[in-house]
């Protein structure tokens, strides 16, 4: 019972992550935050590469424990290491997008 209570947490904090990323997606190509600078473009993609990694990383687990019955503690860690690279990138997408839009005003 505590292995299923475990996985349904990882669940539901995987499920938010992924929905952050497609935000951090959606938010990264919009009109809004077009770069303007090589050092913005340089951002822009390495925010965008790194965005689709994470979001693919976290499909990926998101499917298998869907599909399994118990959490193993590789697992258990990968999880916590997605949310924590996705509150990082969180910093940088915000960082971004105000040096994007400054240069537009």
């Amino acid at each position: 019972m505590e292995n299923e209570h475990d996985k349904s947490k990882c669940l539901g904090k995987l499920e938010r992550c992924y929905n952050t990323l497609q935000y951090f997606k959606t938010r990264i190509d919009s009109y809004l935050y077009e770069p303007s600078t090589m050092g913005l473009f340089e951002t822009k993609a390495y925010l965008k590469d790194k965005i689709g990694k994470l979001a693919a990383a976290n499909e990926t687990l998101l499917d298998y424990l869907k599909l399994t019955n118990e959490l193993l503690p590789d697992q258990y860690q990968l999880v916590n290491f997605l949310i924590k690279e996705t509150a990082e990138l969180e910093s940088d997408v915000m960082e971004y997008t105000n040096k994007s839009r400054k240069s537009v005003q």
